[in-house]
Formats: structure tokens, C-alpha cells, sequence
């Protein structure tokens, strides 16, 4: 079988790694494309991923978007014309879908996020088969046309995929220069890019690092841009007063050395929390990982900057609090399952009904 595999951020990544290495192991083909990003292009290298990198992300304006979307989806078909694969797996790429859709090429599409409707609306009706976390009911993606029989769910949130496969009781080098005798505090910025994000300033985000900054004076403050542009502007407005990664850093060598995860985002929040490190959401809106985490006590949704502070001081002065955390996030890992492997068996299952279809046409 060829399959091909479309990743588009860091956390498709390091999701579909171990993908690749299954379906290579058991002799399949694998092509992987990415396209032109500043952290997709360092996860890959970093990883050493083998992708062929066709198109780029388009940025902030919609009207960018539009046309980088459309050109990539250009690029993919020129691509893929001649030699098309079996099956495409991505975490619902528009242009991969609308391709493999246009090519009659069997479409996985693996996503935990309804709440990014654009993406969702471009994706879901054309997939195959849409796999998910089992704790995102399946009405909300019927609602963007796709069948409940296509649906099927796997009982683990998308990071346990990468924490599964690590010893976390070792310690991961980091390779960043933090002083070990301070507090460290990390913030990831929120995907300022995303068709799902609505605020188009860094005005919230810069308070917070600015109140951060105030009442955690001498501590260390690790700032996780996602674009060249985050970077570019915190450095102006905080150079000096916080610790700015320029390369992309190993998320579970930062989360264990930091006392504390702060996230705008969902990914490395969903992995803070997972791994039991005191975590603490200020994304803007709200999502289904989200609202199961805070349920299960491993992440706290304060609704203001004072509230973030407030929680923030609490982790900090409580030693017991972070190991009772890590001791719930334990037992919670042990009841997820290598949603891996449920991707495996269903290309399997999609492949035979593809070949049976064609057997019976002849």
C-alpha cells in the first residue's frame, strides 16, 4: 500500500511519526508532504521526517489564505497526477482532502477539533473515514455532513500518541540555557493564524506576559511562538525580560523542567496536562479535550488575566498539589488506547472494501 501523509504543524508531527515508522515496518510505502511554515519546517528537520515540502501556509489575511490554499492544492495534484497513492491520512488538510477526494484517493482524516469550523467545513464531508477522541460526540461532526458510519472513535487524546512512547521518568535533555535554581514559568502563544481565532492583535497575550513579568520578578518566563512574526514581536516588546526559543524545543524536555504550563493554544496544553504538569488554560474560546481535562482536575480555566495569576501563585506555593496532578494524569494515560493503532486497521479495512469494489467492477 502507498500512503500518503500530509502534515501541516508540529503536533501532526510528532503525531503521525510513529505512523510512519508502523506502515514502513510492515513495508508499506510512505510519501510525506508538509508545506512552507516556520515550525513545520523545524519539526521535520528536527525529527527528521523526509517530507517534500510543496506550498506554503498563506498567513493571517483571508484573501492569502484563499490563494496559498489554492495553489497548494495546484502543487499536490501536479505531484501526485502521474503516481497517486493508495490512501491519504492527515489531520484534516484542505488541500490533501480536496485532492485525494478529486483523485479517488481513499481519505483518512484525523481530527479532535470541531470547533475549527472553516477547516472543518473545506474536510469532513469529502473524508472516508473521520477517526476522533471518543469524548467528541459524533452530532458535532455530523453537522458538517459527514455520515455517523464513517465515523469511529479512539479512547486517547492525540499526545498521548508521542507521551505513550516515552519514559517519563527519565529526564529529556532541553537544550535551552535556564537557570534550574528558578521557578520556571512557560507560555505558549495562541495560533494567531488559525480561521478559528478571532482576535488579530497580541493585546491579551502581551498583558499576560506583562503581568507574568510583574509578579514573578527574577523567575524564568519561557515564551513559545508559533509564526516568525511572534517572535519578532515579543522579542521587541520583552527582549530581556523573558526567554524566547528561536528554534523549535522538545515539548516534554520543557514541560518536565517547567513548574508551571500556560497555554493559549490546545495541543502542548492538552500535553502539559497529560503528563500531570500544572497547567492552566487562557485560550480565548472552548473546545471538548479542553472541558475533559478540567474535569478530570489536570487543567484550570481561570477567566482573566487576575484569575490566571491567582491559580498561577497556588501551583506555585503548593509541592503536593503538582504530585497529586502528576499521580491523576498517571492513572488516566492508563486507560487511553495507541490510536496508531486503530489508523492502521482502518487503512487495512478501506484498502480491502477498495480492492473488493474494483474486483467486482470487472
Amino acid at each position: 500500500m502507498r500512503v500518503w501523509i500530509d502534515i501541516l504543524t508540529p503536533k501532526q508531527a510528532l503525531f503521525f511519526e510513529p505512523l510512519i515508522d508502523a506502515l514502513k515496518e510492515r513495508g508499506d510505502e510512505v510519501v510525506v508532504t508538509s508545506r512552507r511554515y516556520r515550525e513545520a519546517e523545524l519539526i521535520c528537520r528536527k525529527r527528521q521526517i523526509d517530507a517534500v515540502f510543496i506550498g506554503s501556509h498563506g498567513g493571517k489575511e483571508l484573501k492569502n489564505k484563499l490563494s496559498a490554499s489554492l495553489e497548494r492544492s495546484k502543487l499536490l495534484l501536479e505531484y501526485f497526477e502521474d503516481d497517486k497513492p493508495d490512501a491519504l491520512v492527515s489531520f484534516s488538510s484542505p488541500e490533501a482532502g480536496r485532492v485525494a477526494f478529486g483523485l479517488g484517493i481513499i481519505n483518512i482524516c484525523v481530527s479532535d477539533s470541531p470547533h475549527a469550523e472553516a477547516v472543518s467545513k473545506l474536510t469532513i464531508p469529502l473524508a472516508d473515514c473521520l477517526l476522533t477522541p471518543w469524548i467528541v460526540p459524533e452530532k458535532s461532526w455530523t453537522v458538517y455532513g459527514i455520515e455517523r458510519s464513517k465515523i469511529e472513535s479512539y479512547k486517547a487524546l492525540d499526545p498521548f500518541v508521542w507521551l505513550s512512547r516515552k519514559d517519563l521518568s527519565e529526564k529529556f535533555h532541553l537544550g535551552l540555557n535556564i537557570d534550574k535554581s528558578k521557578t520556571t514559568i512557560s507560555l505558549r502563544l495562541e495560533e494567531s493564524f488559525a480561521s478559528y481565532i478571532k482576535n488579530d492583535t497580541y493585546t491579551h497575550e502581551f498583558a499576560l506576559i506583562q503581568r507574568l513579568i510583574e509578579e514573578f520578578r527574577n523567575q524564568n518566563i519561557v515564551i513559545l511562538c508559533r509564526y516568525s512574526e511572534q517572535v519578532d514581536a515579543v522579542l521587541k516588546k520583552f527582549k530581556g525580560r523573558v526567554i524566547v526559543p528561536n528554534d523549535i524545543v522538545d515539548g516534554v524536555a520543557l514541560l518536565q523542567q517547567s513548574d508551571l504550563f500556560i497555554g493559549l493554544g490546545g495541543t502542548m496544553t492538552a500535553e502539559a496536562a497529560l503528563m500531570g504538569t500544572p497547567a492552566i488554560s487562557f485560550f480565548s474560546g472552548s473546545y471538548f479535550v479542553e472541558r475533559y481535562l478540567v474535569s478530570k482536575g489536570l487543567l484550570t480555566k481561570p477567566r482573566d488575566i487576575d484569575g490566571v495569576i491567582r491559580v498561577s501563585k497556588n501551583f506555585l506555593r503548593d509541592p503536593k498539589m503538582k504530585k497529586q496532578i502528576k499521580m491523576r494524569a498517571g492513572r488516566i494515560r492508563a486507560g487511553m488506547e495507541d490510536p496508531i493503532r486503530v489508523i492502521v486497521d482502518r487503512l487495512d479495512v478501506l484498502m480491502r472494501a477498495k480492492l473488493n469494489q474494483e474486483l467486482s467492477r470487472k
